[in-house]
């Protein structure tokens, strides 16, 4: 992969990442192809594959793009998250990611590919569990239950209400999301140190 040196080159590489977001999205991962990609960022399929010589390799520059964005998001929250419930947290985070993948729709479709690499999966999986973490520890009350354990049912939590909600058949049905907050609320308020 080719880093560009000039703002051109930046403004290039910006163009067919946000297409091939687009294209992601449409066609999901497997199905789209360098030339649809290059076709939506009105570009050559030279200079497509003068930046990002293969699929793989556009689709991660493109996931950690959205992968440092989200981790911005649960950074955000915690720094703002002083003296909430960790119920109400857990909503922060549920409402937040929510607003995420709906200018992102393209992000579950990066994260579920078959080709992301292993070290960088389970790396990138424990940043988000420590942001997670983070937010939690400075829950009032505190969180009692281990921390980490309680991170982890999160984060789990949130990646089936993220498949349930790009699926077609279960965009007619939200009841499904709303009782995985209810869960992950009632769940949260058990963890904490009652007054």
């Amino acid at each position: 992969m080719r880093a560009p040196k000039r703002r051109r080159g930046h403004d290039r590489v910006a163009v067919l990442l946000e297409a091939a977001a687009v294209v992601f999205v449409e066609k999901g991962y497997d199905a789209a192809t360098m030339t649809e990609i290059a076709a939506k960022a009105h570009s050559s399929i030279g200079s497509l594959y003068q930046f990002f010589p293969t699929k793989p390799l556009l689709a991660e520059a493109l996931h950690i793009d959205r992968l440092e964005r989200l981790k911005a998001v649960f950074q955000e929250i915690a720094e703002k998250s002083g003296g909430l419930s960790a119920a109400d947290s857990g909503e922060a985070i549920f409402d937040r990611l929510a607003a995420f993948i709906e200018t992102f729709p393209e992000y579950p479709v990066l994260a579920a590919r078959r080709d992301i690499p292993s070290d960088r999966k389970l790396r990138s999986r424990m940043e988000v569990k420590e942001l997670i973490s983070s937010i939690l520890r400075r829950a009032e009350p505190p969180v009692t239950d281990d921390v980490a354990l309680m991170s982890a049912i999160i984060l789990e939590l949130i990646r089936i209400a993220v498949n349930v909600a790009n699926e077609p058949e279960a965009l007619e049905d939200r009841r499904l999301v709303s009782e995985l907050r209810l869960m992950l609320r009632k769940r949260l308020e058990d963890a904490t140190t009652k007054a």
